[in-house]
């Protein structure tokens, strides 16, 4: 399988949003001065929020699928304004008697190339799933009627 290749410029609006959720509000995150102030260059984004973007590559291109074991390092912080590559590989796939899991490998690059994380995950591949990522995947009908109803989001 070809690596497959997701740029996602990260805002404010998106680091945001994660804080909500995760309710993690570090000033690292959230304080461009606190961070300075700690060495950084900037903002930084939240280590879930790379991870979560890893988890929907993973979604999208096998559907059904079931993350068993997850792994990142991070190597540079990633900066809140700064476009980000993401890229996505099957490297191996373990055929059992009742189930396939694959070892998944992902990077997050900076567009300057830097290396910021390296991921390694075991995802239980779906029955009808191959070596192949779907990429012309579709949201069930429940989900795709919600979006439709759902004020628009930015384009990735």
């Amino acid at each position: 399988m070809d690596p497959l290749h997701k740029f996602v410029h990260i805002t404010s609006a998106d680091v945001y949003a994660y804080a909500q959720l995760a309710d993690d509000f570090n000033p690292i995150h959230m304080d461009g001065a606190a961070a300075r102030a700690l060495g950084f260059q900037g903002r930084i984004c939240h280590g879930g929020l790379l991870t979560a973007m890893i988890s929907g590559m993973i979604a999208n291109a096998y559907p059904g699928a079931v993350w068993m074991e997850h792994n990142i390092q991070f190597k540079r912080p990633a900066l809140v304004g700064q476009t980000l590559e993401f890229v996505l590989a099957l490297d191996e796939t373990i055929k059992k008697p009742a189930k396939t899991l694959g070892i998944v490998t992902a990077q997050v690059k900076n567009t300057a190339g830097d290396l910021l994380a390296t991921s390694r995950n075991v995802v239980l591949l779906p029955a009808h799933a191959g070596a192949e990522p779907d990429t012309a995947s579709a949201p069930p009908p429940e989900i795709e009627a919600a979006a439709a109803s759902a004020p628009a989001s930015r384009p990735q």
